[in-house]
């Protein structure tokens, strides 16, 4: 049984998420979370009637949302039910949104249903309620957050809306930095079957400089990326995430200690561009290496790094967020689903992560991813064309927009290959452009598109 304490600290941290700065003392003295109604010459103005989520069934599958959902206002609704009545000066909500709101911010489905995971540990984008609900193109919590608001100035609480901003996180996942070494190895797994010979002829052109590597795309993005950093219209941050660990197949594609490798952080680094750290396929595993491997990274470029990202995004276990804090790490964007591009806490900003087993904060701000390229081609993803990612994607932007939020991308170095046929290097030019326009006019009517229209009908 969850002890008081607890849950008013579930309840806190809640309205912190909801209401940001403005969720200090005073203002919760007008709001009850609350079984029983306040009695008359109580100061509280807004009575949320809980729905139970935090009771017995606490950490159970009975207490999970059912579908399919009712709606408040619009606005798809987890727990309660969609009845709000007005007495006197005081409105009772029985729309439970701190309890919707704590499932969605703490990943507490992924608690629960810790038997459903994908090939690589991760908890598929498509099983989760969002996207089987449809409003993962939704950050129904900054919707939530906009009711909240709304409804205390119907009691007569004088609250603003929300001060944010339109911003833009660019951020790049550096798992390949070349696409040759040397030739040798090249040659040695041609004999083997293991790789075609015509690429013992292009390496050899790369190893005599004769043409550039193709996953060599560094000062082209680098370009790109200050597209977003020279205009007055918006806030734009930059952030190339590099591995230092990991032995694991999917993992060891470069030697951090290598020439090439310092080379390519000094370059990034002098471009005004943060330097992350690019957590392992196996550090996903085994979280204990985090430590080791940011202490890595650290050395090879003189100075402390405080942001990260999972290679996969294999932040498998919510618990694995403490061997996170451990190492140093306090901003993390590697909560967005591989497979279907959206809001995977239903907020489109960043938030402060939090332990829904321990329920104590982890003292890590998320920046949640929103979109990634291959996400949105992949056949086993969205499998989208060109044109129909683009839609997708600005329907994105435009939800961001409305709500003040950070539109988080990712885009890797090797979709930007010459010798690759993808949409993603004029997809990113273009977001580049929409992002841009975004932030001088403010303004853009785009057409919803239905993430069910995609190519992918699985």
């Amino acid at each position: 049984m969850i002890e008081q304490n607890e849950i008013d600290t579930c309840i806190e941290y809640t309205l912190k998420v909801l209401l940001g700065d403005q969720s200090n003392d005073v203002l919760r003295k007008y709001i009850s979370y609350s079984e029983s109604e306040p009695r008359t010459e109580n100061t509280v103005r807004l009575c949320i009637i809980p729905s139970g989520l935090f009771g017995e069934d606490y950490g159970k599958l009975s207490s999970l949302p059912r579908l399919p959902l009712e709606e408040i206002e619009g606005v798809p609704l987890l727990y309660g039910t969609p009845q709000i009545r007005r007495e006197g000066d005081r409105l009772i909500i029985h729309a439970d949104i701190i309890a919707s709101t704590y499932f969605l911010v703490t990943r507490y489905e992924e608690m629960v249903r810790r038997d459903v995971r994908d090939e690589h540990g991760r908890f598929p984008g498509k099983e989760s309620l969002p996207c089987r609900a449809g409003f993962i193109h939704r950050p129904i919590v900054d919707e939530y957050a906009a009711l909240l608001r709304k409804w205390l100035r119907e009691a007569g609480i004088n609250i603003p809306e929300s001060s944010r901003k339109f911003s833009v996180l660019s951020t790049h996942d550096v798992d390949i930095i070349l696409k040759y070494g040397n030739p040798v190895r090249t040659m040695a797994s041609a004999a083997l079957g293991n790789r075609p010979w015509r690429e013992v002829s292009e390496n050899l052109a790369v190893w005599f400089k004769l043409k550039s590597d193709p996953f060599d795309a560094f000062d082209q993005m680098l370009q790109h990326d200050k597209m977003l950093s020279e205009r007055n219209g918006i806030r734009a941050e930059v952030v190339y995430f590099f591995m230092s660990g990991g032995q694991s197949q999917f993992d060891g594609m470069y030697n951090i200690h290598s020439k090439v490798a310092k080379s390519t952080i000094k370059l990034v680094y002098e471009s005004g561009a943060e330097i992350g750290l690019h957590t392992s396929y196996e550090a996903g595993i085994r979280p204990e290496l985090i430590e080791e491997e940011k202490a890595i990274l650290e050395d090879v470029c003189g100075f402390p790094i405080h942001c990260n990202r999972y290679h996969f995004l294999t932040w498998r276990e919510i618990e694995n967020g403490w061997a996170l804090a451990k190492a140093g790490i306090n901003r993390d964007s590697s909560l967005g689903y591989a497979d279907v591009a959206g809001f995977r806490l239903g907020v489109c900003r960043p938030i402060p992560l939090f332990d829904p087993i321990k329920m104590q904060p982890f003292g890590i701000e998320e920046h949640p991813l929103i979109v990634m390229d291959c996400t949105l081609s992949r056949d086993n993803y969205m499998n989208l064309s060109e044109e129909e990612a683009l839609s997708y994607c600005r329907s994105l932007i435009d939800q961001t927009r409305k709500h003040g939020g950070e539109f988080v991308m990712l885009w890797h170095n090797t979709v930007f290959s010459t010798e690759q046929s993808n949409y993603h290097p004029k997809l990113f030019q273009k977001l580049l452009r929409e992002l841009n326009y975004v932030g001088e006019k403010n303004e853009k009517p785009y057409e919803p598109f239905d993430i069910s229209h995609g190519s992918n009908k699985s």
